[in-house]
């Protein structure tokens, strides 16, 4: 039998996949909680500072996923 090489395990794959959805996550709940913490240390009757950071993250989040989706394409073309 054959062996697979290192970069083409699907396990591989999938651990690549699940980081970035990790680090995409970890990126929003920092700058929601962020945005909640300063709207409290400001004592802001309103959240809408909270909500800003939050989508600020939320867009960080997005292009750093999509650089990062960008970058394995690019390996993987390259392997081919």
């Amino acid at each position: 039998m054959e062996k697979k090489p290192y970069q083409e395990s699907p396990l591989r794959k999938y651990g690549i996949y699940s980081t970035i959805v990790f680090q995409m996550l970890f990126i929003i709940a920092i700058s929601f909680w962020g945005g909640n913490k300063i709207s409290e240390y400001y004592e802001l009757k309103t959240k809408l500072l909270t909500v800003g950071i939050g989508f600020a993250g939320l867009c960080l989040a997005m292009y750093v996923t999509l650089k990062r989706l960008n970058e394995i394409n690019k390996e993987e073309e390259n392997e081919k």
